[in-house]
């Protein structure tokens, strides 16, 4: 019957699910937030310094509000 299948989709829907469920909690125990931001990439490196540099904190979400509006006052 169809719900012979059903042990079978679980244990494979926990094995791809648990490990993504998992690191997320332990970003947020070894590095204090729930993302983890790879610095592998020339872009991502620039944006992680750029937001070091605005508010001190790489992983502030932050919007407009934070970037100065006349360059020579900060």
């Amino acid at each position: 019957m169809w719900y012979e299948i059903l042990p079978s989709a679980v244990i494979i829907c926990a094995g791809v699910g648990l490990p993504g469920w998992g690191l997320y909690h332990i970003h947020n125990l070894v590095l204090g937030n729930h993302y983890r931001r790879t610095l592998l990439e020339r872009w991502d490196r620039q944006l992680y310094q750029r937001d070091m540099r605005l508010t001190g904190n790489p992983y502030k979400v932050i919007g407009l509000e934070a970037i100065p509006d006349d360059p020579k006052k900060k």
